[in-house]
């Protein structure tokens, strides 16, 4: 089946890289008429030369405080966001909202699911028809994209990321003919690049731009970060994947919150990963008496090891953290185990 992909637009890195482009090659063509007017002399070239090392310095200072003002802006009106575990029983679901509206929906839990709980956390939490500023298929396993199709229908969709690969799977057919017929703006992100949504700001660990070819392995992983307060999601990638992150060194991984990657099983979460991380609280997704022993007892024990509290919708329902822009953050649960 071929893949079929909307005509992307440029992402808010891509916009701000291009004015920066933009700008520097407007400073070559001012210093490269300048060289011409000052004509060979050695001292007008040095002059020359410290003056537009005078401009760099200038325009990365700008560049500094317009980012650092910009971050300022997005956190205005939102003194506290909430990570919001779903539970919708064998599946994931993650909702992120800030209180200035911003919503980020990270999965659609499983499509086997007959009473559809995701849309009644979505009329509940979002409101019916509201907006969802984006949508997050970490990949393309039926218990990450459940009623998929029906969100985007439902819901005002603004932007929608996917991993890129391909599935023969009827929900995944169906969740590709809903984007189709949205407005939705389409993009696969890639390992190193950084987005802004609102006051979240998102870091992309997984995919690399070369696939690993295995639908779990190329989930889309993020560490989302909401002022002082981080959440660390890698769907369905195993060990192998955490590994590869680690080793590559280019982002700080750690994360107050840390959802356990293909929903506790004991083929994620290792003991590097807990300890690149650092969780202050873990998560794992699963429904009660599942025929795949989730969540892994070696993963939990991984965790005990260093201490760190465990909750899980199969005991606990919904898990609610809500955080505070100075990192503090207070843990809800919707049921004790």
């Amino acid at each position: 089946m071929a893949y079929r992909k909307k005509k992307k637009k440029l992402t808010k890195k891509q916009k701000k890289q291009q004015t920066r482009l933009t700008l520097f090659v407007a400073i070559i063509l001012l210093s490269f008429s300048m060289g011409l007017f000052l004509g060979g002399n050695n001292q007008s070239r040095i002059n020359l030369r410290d003056k537009i090392n005078h401009i760099k310095e200038e325009w990365t200072a700008i560049f500094k405080d317009f980012s650092s003002k910009k971050n300022d802006e997005n956190l205005v009106g939102s003194k506290s966001a909430y990570f919001r575990i779903l539970d919708v029983g064998q599946g994931s679901s993650t909702l992120l909202q800030s209180e200035d509206g911003t919503t980020i929906l990270i999965d659609s839990g499983r499509y086997e699911d007959k009473n559809k709980k995701i849309l009644t956390y979505l009329d509940h939490y979002v409101g019916i028809g509201g907006k969802i500023d984006l949508l997050i298929f970490t990949h393309n396993d039926s218990d990450h994209i459940g009623y998929g199709d029906l969100i985007l229908q439902y819901y005002d969709v603004q932007e929608i990321w996917m991993n890129g690969y391909d599935s023969t799977s009827k929900v995944y057919e169906r969740v590709l003919d809903a984007i189709e017929n949205s407005q939705a703006r389409y993009v696969e992100p890639k390992s190193g690049e950084s987005y802004q949504v609102g006051p979240f700001e998102l870091e992309v660990l997984n995919p690399t731009v070369e696939s690993r070819n295995n639908p779990n392995d190329d989930s889309i992983v993020t560490k989302i970060s909401f002022a002082d307060f981080s959440g660390l999601f890698s769907g369905d990638a195993s060990t192998r994947v955490e590994k590869d992150i680690i080793e590559e060194k280019n982002s700080d991984l750690t994360a107050d919150l840390l959802l356990m990657g293909h929903h506790g099983s004991e083929t994620s979460t290792s003991e590097e990963w807990i300890k690149a991380v650092q969780p202050k609280i873990s998560v794992y997704s699963t429904g009660k008496n599942n025929g795949y022993d989730h969540p892994g007892k070696e993963a939990i024990d991984r965790l005990k090891k260093s201490s760190i509290p465990i909750y899980g919708t199969s005991k606990n329902g919904t898990v609610t953290v809500k955080a505070n822009n100075d990192g503090t953050f207070i843990i809800e649960t919707e049921k004790e185990e």
